[in-house]
This record gives structure tokens, sequence and C-alpha cells, in this order.
């Protein structure tokens, strides 16, 4: 399930509860379902009907993420239209595709040719969907066949570092720069790759683009979610990232930085925003220092500062005055 390949990134979303006019199911089932998907939607029965989905289309990759319950999915021989091959990703609930006698378990992937007809039931499911076309992914996975329908298990270091990069890129306008989707593309492209069995020299060239490229995505995100942490380092980023410290480092020279220059930036950007927004503005700037993870207020001070060219008070002054 996935909106067609193209190459522009704009991004499209629908909900149930917002279709046009009348019965929301008929209409998901028409633009949705046959329109964009391609497939016939049915009702399941006894079960509560919902779905909202979030589709966005890059150079050789389509990608649809979102949630659906208690619907049917049919791929009828009458509404085939390609050849491509569509990588489905269980992030809960519950998938099964019936012509395989497939199940999907909480963070499981497989990839599945659109070329064939087949039933996939969807409980509570929420999702990632990528569509590749097959000429793409030809020359770049070692066994085709062999890997279609089969289930990849959701500890694969490839997929799980293929969520986290969809999820990250899923929202940026920087995509729709043709440079920058394709960039993107190909990352993704590399990390199927890896995840159902790239053949070697593909898995030498995916290791050292697409992998580095969403390791380094992941590290940024865990920075980002740990900034208050005043024990946030490298050796830690490197453990739970299951790499070396100097692997970590070597990412962030890659983009002309440091890990701790990166990690300091951070910091100060996040203090920036706290101090020139009104609902912190009875917060007292140690405290915004400490929730920013700076320990030292002598050193926030002095490189806030530095970079922003006045004082964390005289910002907060200009930027709620």
């Amino acid at each position: 399930m996935a909106i067609p390949t193209g190459t522009d990134a704009s991004i499209v979303r629908f909900r149930m509860n917002e279709m046009p006019a009348g019965d929301p199911f008929d209409a998901w089932r028409e633009i949705v379902g046959r329109a964009v998907m391609r497939l016939e939607i049915e009702r399941m029965k006894d079960q509560r009907c919902f779905g909202e989905m979030t589709l966005r289309a890059l150079p050789d990759l389509g990608m649809s993420s979102g949630a659906t319950t208690g619907m049917q999915f049919r791929r009828p021989a009458a509404l085939i239209d390609s050849d491509d091959l569509i990588m489905q990703v269980s992030l809960a609930g519950g998938f099964r595709g019936h012509r395989r006698g497939l199940t999907l378990g909480k963070g499981e992937a497989v990839l599945l040719p659109s070329a064939e007809p087949g039933l996939v039931s969807l409980l509570n499911e929420s999702f990632l969907t990528f569509r590749i076309p097959l000429r793409v992914m030809s020359p770049i996975v070692g066994d085709l066949d062999s890997v279609l329908g089969k289930p990849i298990p959701k500890d694969t270091e490839a997929l799980r570092l293929l969520v986290s990069y969809a999820q990250a890129f899923g929202s940026i306008a920087a995509l729709t720069k043709p440079d920058v989707g394709h960039l993107v593309a190909t990352h993704v492209h590399d990390l199927i790759a890896l995840a159902v069995g790239a053949t070697r020299d593909a898995a030498e060239t995916a290791k050292g683009r697409g992998l580095r490229a969403a390791r380094l995505s992941a590290i940024k995100a865990y920075i980002a979610r740990h900034l208050g942490d005043a024990n946030l380092s490298i050796h830690e980023i490197a453990r739970r990232s299951r790499v070396s410290s100097r692997y970590v480092q070597m990412l962030f020279e890659a983009e002309g930085t440091t890990f701790s220059v990166f990690v300091r930036d951070a910091r100060l950007l996040r203090a920036y925003r706290m101090l020139t927004d009104p609902r912190y503005a009875d917060c007292p700037i140690v405290s915004v220092a400490l929730d920013a993870g700076f320990q030292d207020l002598s050193y926030f001070n002095r490189t806030f500062r530095r970079r922003f060219g006045d004082t964390p008070s005289g910002v907060r002054a200009a930027g709620l005055g």
C-alpha cells in the first residue's frame, strides 16, 4: 500500500472521518483505495472501521504511513498496473496476508510483489509502507524471488534504521528539492536491500551510503530526545547504536563538525527557543540552561553570547518585548 512513485515530494493526507459528505467509508474506498492505492477495500464484519494515511512520493520511491482497522485490502488482477515491490512494516497491531499465509508481528516487515493478486487484513494496524520499482531492486538484491513474502525480523538492524530514517524525513519540507529527495530515496533503497539481502557489491555501497545516513539520523534523533541529560555522551550513544565511539565521531566529521559541537549547538538552540517562547517567560534562566543540558551557568552564558551575539537575558527581552 503506497502512493505511486514520482518526483513530487509534497505530502498528501487522508482521514476517513474527513472524507467528503456521505458515507466516509465509501469515499475512503473510492479515493484512497481504488484511485490512489489501486486496491479494493472491504469492511471487516463486527469490527470498528477507521483509517488515516499520509502519502509521499520521491524519485523511484513511494511511502505511506498511518493507521487502519477493521478493513481488508484486496488487489484484483484488474487493478494491477505495475510490477513494483511493496515493503510493508507493521508498527503495531495485526497484519495478515491471506494468499501467502503471512502474519506480521510488531516491528516485522515483508517485501511483496504488487503484481500479485491477494488479500490482506488489518486490525488496529499502524504501518509504514514503501513502494519501489522492480527495476531498482532487482540489481541490488541477491535472490529476489527467495525473499518475497518472507518475514523480516524486527531486530534486523537495517529494518530498524529504515523505520527511524523514514519517520525522521516524513515531514521534511526540504525533500521537495530534487537533489535532496533523490538522495533520501537512494538511502531508502539501500536500507531495504540490506534488510532483505543485498548483493555483495550493493551491500558494500549501501553500508557506506544509506546505512551511514540512517545511523547518523538515528543518533541525531536520540540526541534531540536526551539534550537535557547531563550524562549524554558519545560512548553511551555508540553503545546503543552498536558501533564504536570513533565511528560515531567519523559520522559527524563527515558533516564538517564533531559530536561535542553538534550537541552544544543543539542545546544552545533549545535554550534560545525557550527564551523566546512566551510559555517560558517566567522560567529562570538557570532553569532554561539546565533543561537544555548545561550544568555550568558561566559556560552557558559565554557560549550563548558567542553564538547569538547577546546574553540570554538580552535575547529574552528582545524576543518577548
